[in-house]
């Protein structure tokens, strides 16, 4: 055990109120006023305003403030608070937070959940756990000290006598918070590190689950959008005559994105949109293709370039040499095609307030976009004053987050959010917009197309002595390129961003997804053109970094990298470290009878520190090596006249599960704090596959999709 002290401005909020025989918790970071207590409305069934609440049933409810999207958080959230407090699992059962300061800013992305999570709800437990040991304690009428919590019963050691926790919430609920608590120690872990069931999956089976595009509200109308298709375009003219006259269908107009169709279900609305006459005015985008992006890309003077990273002098290096190796590398726009389309419910109360049901990632935004769109100026301006001088949350707009059927980055925007509300204020009913797949892959934000400049030095005796990294995009940073692990004495990385051509947004891995792919691909390109060993040559250069060196070394040994055989099949290589976790990936490539070549296996392992539950850690490397797997060779969104070719999964296809190879997770375990697994084990596949192909066919690949 190791104590920890509740610090007041850390604890900025610990209510406890007693509905009947409820004790409610909560403890924010990130809030910066204190809210009004709730016991003064004892028979208030309390706004969620906490982490945790224990009920009369014995059943204890965890508050989850990150979005569900399939990664996890409703189960590892949840394990984390059951662990110090002591309580069975069979008795947790989750919900999904308010939008409420004391949570702070909601937002889910960056593979953070965990990470941001790991002490907040730990404390959490264990300060609930020390007053209900307090409690006990009084209850039994014996010293706090000689009780113990156990299976959600305080136990008084020498006599045996115990209470349940539900029967002590009205004592613990008038108690102070305690001065110290006691954190486990890993080595006494009960439910972290187990492969305990996924709280989110029942529901999802039996149907019970509901998503954004299940809400259903009474007298609902449905509406959907069409968007120009070149980016920016506005409607000059629009003639509906003959969707207004599809049975159903309430009305059409355009909104800032578009023109909507307003309908009586969504099929209707979806079947009036196809007929719509519309004339566009688009402007100058038209100019804009995928081509002329990566000539612009191409003819940018390195003089624009911002240095990211810079050690020793590796123009003189590389002018002075007779080995050096260049390449360049082209990756697409990608886009993120969750199965859930885009959608969002909103109904404005006739007592003026907005309820809005969103599959978001960011709550947070949701409501900002909302706020902007029905207050003035000076109505927000109001309310941020009230909200900083008296703690005042302006409840005049409330999200529901369900839960996403997928994100992958694509709902930390908002655009939906916006148009639905935009629709909803025409209207006393609540309306639910959808967009349609075609919609959804044209009108996309994606993941930018990236151009790397890559040139490197070898010495004598085949081993780097120089590094160069350009990264040429749009909206593009240096994450992933600009931490080299590899021991290369001169190198520098540059940055040159064209800014936002095309619209653009965060996909799963972000920029370590292009960046990996540049320096784990052009790592193999100097080690043989030096002669050397791919994977020996990457463990020498890595031995300031034992965690990466362990996950590689593991990966080679399950994947027999030192037994392969020649010819037949052929294997590749990749690493990464990002997010807090280290990750090694080796793909087999085998060749088929027709002379093409399959993926036979990928091989995975991760040190993600202290592991909460290695089923959700296999799955969530499974789901990124299929995500990264589909990138590095199929998916890929070109443009042409300012406008997406691709419209649904039959021209931007995802893999297959009669496509998928065979998959093998190893998990390394520590004791080092919690890193993410949302996205790491993307960025490593694309360069593992093709160095690989590199290693059968002496080629490298200069371009995406392969």
């Amino acid at each position: 055990m190791r104590s920890f002290s509740p610090d007041r401005r850390k604890f900025l909020k610990l209510s406890m109120a007693a509905a009947g025989s409820s004790l409610i918790l909560g403890v924010s970071w990130s809030c910066t006023q204190d809210k009004p207590s709730n016991t003064d409305n004892q028979s208030d069934n309390f706004s969620p305003n906490a982490w945790l609440r224990l009920d009369p049933d014995g059943s204890i409810t965890v508050i989850v403030a990150e979005s569900e999207m399939g990664q996890g958080p409703y189960t590892l959230m949840p394990m984390m608070v059951a662990e110090e407090l002591e309580v069975e699992w069979d008795r947790i059962k989750v919900e999904h937070a308010s939008l409420d300061p004391v949570y702070g800013y909601q937002m889910t992305g960056g593979s953070g959940s965990i990470r941001k999570g790991w002490s907040t709800l730990r404390e959490a437990g264990a300060v609930a756990k020390a007053l209900l040991l307090g409690a006990g304690a009084l209850a039994l009428s014996v010293p706090v000290t000689e009780c113990t919590a156990r299976l959600g019963k305080v136990v008084h050691i020498p006599s045996g006598r115990e209470v349940a926790y539900n029967e002590l919430t009205d004592i613990a609920a008038k108690l102070p918070i305690p001065g110290t608590a006691q954190l486990k120690e890993p080595n006494e872990f009960t439910i972290i590190g187990q492969p305990v069931p996924r709280l989110d999956v029942p529901e999802k089976i039996n149907g019970k689950a509901r998503f954004g595009i299940d809400t259903k509200l009474p007298g609902m109308l449905y509406a959907t959008i069409t968007h120009c298709p070149v980016f920016g375009g506005k409607p000059k003219s629009i003639d509906a005559s003959e969707a207004k006259s599809i049975k159903g269908v309430k009305d059409v107009f355009p909104i800032d994105e578009g023109v909507v169709v307003v309908a009586s279900d969504t099929w209707t609305a979806f079947k009036a949109k196809e007929v719509l006459s519309i004339d566009w005015e688009c402007g100058n985008k038209t100019r804009i293709s995928s081509e002329s992006i990566i000539n612009q890309l191409k003819a940018r003077p390195i003089e624009e370039a911002q240095t990211a990273l810079e050690e020793g002098d590796v123009e003189t290096v590389l002018s002075g040499s007779n080995a050096a190796v260049t390449a360049e590398y082209i990756q697409p726009f990608q886009a993120h095609v969750p199965l859930e389309p885009m959608n969002c419910t909103a109904h404005f109360k006739s007592d003026g307030r907005l309820e809005v049901w969103a599959p978001t990632q960011s709550p947070s935004s949701a409501y900002d976009t909302a706020k902007a769109i029905v207050q003035s100026k000076i109505e927000r301006g109001l309310k941020k004053v009230q909200k900083k001088l008296l703690g005042i949350h302006d409840d005049s707009i409330n999200v529901h987050t369900t839960l996403l059927g997928g994100g992958f980055g694509r709902r930390l925007k908002q655009d939906y959010v916006s148009e639905v509300v935009q629709v909803a204020q025409r209207y006393e009913q609540p309306v639910q917009l959808v967009w349609t797949r075609e919609e959804d892959v044209q009108h996309d934000h994606y993941h930018p197309l990236t151009l790397h400049k890559m040139r490197g030095a070898i010495d004598e005796n085949g081993m780097p002595i120089a590094w160069e990294h350009i990264i040429h995009g749009l909206k593009v940073n240096a994450s992933g390129a600009a931490t080299l692990l590899y021991d290369i004495p001169n190198t520098r990385v540059l940055v040159q961003d064209i800014g936002a051509i095309v619209p653009w947004g965060p996909w799963r891995s972000v920029a370590p997804h292009y960046n990996i792919f540049a320096v784990e691909h052009f790592f193999d390109e100097l080690a043989r053109a030096g002669n050397n060993d791919p994977l020996e040559l990457r463990l020498k250069l890595l031995r300031d970094h034992p965690r990466l060196s362990k996950v590689l070394e593991i990966a080679a040994d399950k994947a027999k990298w030192e037994a392969r055989p020649n010819g037949a099949i052929s294997y590749g290589a990749a690493v990464l470290s990002e997010w807090g976790s280290n990750v090694a990936q080796i793909v087999e490539l085998a060749e088929t009878d027709n002379k093409y070549f399959q993926v036979k296996k990928v091989t995975c392992v991760i040190d993600c520190g202290i592991v909460i539950n290695p089923d959700i850690v296999k799955q969530q490397m499974e789901g990124s090596i299929i995500f990264g797997l589909s990138a590095a060779t199929k998916s890929k969104i070109t443009i042409n006249n300012g406008r997406v070719d691709q419209s649904n999964y039959h021209n931007y296809p995802i893999l297959g599960i009669h496509e998928t190879p065979e998959i093998e997770v190893i998990i390394v375990n520590n004791e080092e704090e919690p890193g993410g697994i949302g996205e790491p084990g993307v960025p490593p596949l694309a360069p593992a596959l093709a160095n690989a192909v590199l290693s059968a066919t002496g080629k490298p690949i200069r371009e995406l999709p392969i």
